[in-house]
């Protein structure tokens, strides 16, 4: 296994390790707490403000997270691409491809001129 390939995956881990440390802390501490379900004033539970707070903070620190693993993958190389639709194809292809154009296109017009292309002049005036 290479180098690169090894800190993938542990970058993946610490992903998913920091993905879930807000809730950890926040579970674990206390600072949330569902009510019992009886309604009496014995357990009232959080406040929604609080859980309001809290889903406002974790989708700012999704979308940190996002962006630093978009900024590490390309620092490692890992280049992201849609899977729907295939990859594009390299400049040799491209290249390969247009010259197979531009023979069809002059295949179809043997001895023909392309419209709105000016004739091609003579240099100099002529005379010798």
């Amino acid at each position: 296994m290479d180098l690169r390939r090894l800190l993938t995956y542990a970058f993946a881990l610490a992903v998913l390790a920091l993905a879930v440390l807000p809730a950890a802390v926040v579970f674990g501490r206390g600072w949330l707490t569902l009510a019992d379900g009886s309604g009496g004033p014995r357990d009232p539970g959080t406040p929604l403000e609080a859980w309001v707070a809290f889903a406002l903070f974790y989708v700012v620190w999704a979308l940190a997270l996002m962006a630093l693993v978009a900024v590490v993958n390309e620092r490692l190389g890992r280049r992201w691409h849609p899977y729907d639709r295939p990859r594009r194809p390299g400049s040799r292809e491209r290249r390969r491809r247009l010259a197979g154009l531009r023979f069809l296109a002059g295949q179809q017009g043997l001895g023909e001129r392309p419209a709105g292309r000016p004739a091609a002049r003579r240099r100099g005036d002529g005379r010798r």
